[in-house]
């Protein structure tokens, strides 16, 4: 115990220097939403096409504009369904005699795009069900554990946005005939079916291949690009408040519920860039996102930091080391002295232990007054 003198001064010290760190942490807390819209605004701009606006005056109409990426990819997809559909029959022992097997393909169809906003030159807008394949993912059901190959798969707790939970991995059963359905490549992207926060629908991370032989449960949607690059892409479309408020928009529903499925994933609009500038854009955008990932851990230290100096503070004061003593205070053992000799003044009670109950409450209305 300090003397009563020095006891004021170190409340008094406490309360300035806390008082400096509440300021501070309140001014660290403005930061985070700061840094929180400048990555917002990042991801706009790289999917607005601001971002590169430099490029494309640099190269101008050079190489392969957005629309002709997307016929591109469009008869990749079809040669591609058709080579597998000859590889079935072929395997059954059959062969076509004419091409009307070819009319079974369904084109992907293009956006509706009298809402969408105006793109830049070069850009187009087109569905994520043209650019890239859509699938769904397991049921899960007790009959699965019968089967006798199990396969690690992920769940809706391992996908969050831009990032993957794989602390707690499960297994599940499954047929050989769904394995080439089901099972994860690394690049693919991993879209979350639905939620019951609508802010977290249509979370998407992009698979690291981390969990070999990997496969996905049914509430979780695939989405797998002939073209590496558009993964990424696509992913920062997604994560971006424009597409966040496409994929709310196709989620939503006559009864008030908003979830996703296979077709609303596929239906997602999505601004298509010439081939040469995705790059690019991933490029600068991966920088200037990496200059906000470091200012978000310096703020985290920062908040650590506080945090230790509130223990530091409250430490050195209960040692006497955060103000100065003065010779000329009162000692405490003074102080010690005077307190036992009040207590040993007080009237000691006689009879019954305690005081009884109307008298206890007669004294609280009192001090209560």
């Amino acid at each position: 115990m300090p003397p009563t003198n020095e006891q004021e001064r170190i409340v008094a010290k406490i309360d300035e220097l806390l008082s400096d760190i509440d300021k501070g942490e309140e001014n660290l807390k403005r930061v985070q939403v700061l840094l929180k819209c400048y990555r917002q605004s990042v991801l706009k701009a790289a999917v607005t096409g601001e971002q590169t606006r430099d490029w494309r005056e640099k190269h101008g109409s050079e190489g392969e504009k957005g629309e002709d990426l997307l016929k591109r990819i469009i008869q990749a997809r079809r040669e591609a369904w058709e080579a597998q559909e000859l590889a079935k029959m072929s395997a059954k022992g059959h062969k076509p005699k004419n091409d009307k097997w070819k009319e079974k393909y369904k084109e992907p169809e293009g956006p509706d795009t009298t809402n969408l906003p105006e793109l830049p030159e070069g850009w187009v807008w087109c569905r994520l069900g043209q650019i890239g394949k859509v699938t769904g993912g397991l049921t899960k059901n007790s009959k699965r554990a019968e089967l006798p190959k199990l396969f690690p798969y992920l769940r809706v707790a391992n996908v969050y946005a831009n990032r993957l939970e794989l602390n707690e991995i499960h297994e599940i059963g499954v047929k050989e005939s769904e394995l080439e359905r089901v099972l994860l490549k690394e690049g693919d992207l991993l879209v979350v079916e639905g939620n019951g926060s609508l802010e977290q629908i249509g979370r998407v991370a992009i698979w690291d291949g981390s969990v070999s032989h990997c496969v996905h449960q049914n509430h979780i949607i695939k989405v797998r690009f002939l073209i590496d690059s558009l993964s990424y892409y696509s992913l920062i479309w997604m994560l971006s408040p424009l597409g966040r408020e496409k994929i709310q928009k196709v989620s939503s529903s006559t009864s008030g519920l908003h979830t996703l499925s296979i077709s609303k994933v596929k239906s997602i609009p999505v601004p298509l860039p010439p081939c040469d500038e995705i790059d690019p854009i991933i490029d600068k955008f991966e920088a200037m996102t990496s200059t906000a990932i470091a200012a978000e851990m310096q703020l985290i230290e920062e908040i650590k930091r506080s945090v230790g100096l509130r223990q530091s503070i409250l430490k050195s004061a209960f040692s006497g080391k955060l103000v100065p003593q003065d010779p000329n205070d009162e000692p405490a053992s003074v102080l010690l002295e005077r307190i036992k000799a009040e207590m040993e003044s007080r009237p000691k009670a006689s009879g019954r232990r305690g005081r009884p109950r109307k008298a206890r409450k007669k004294d609280n209305k009192e001090a209560a007054a």
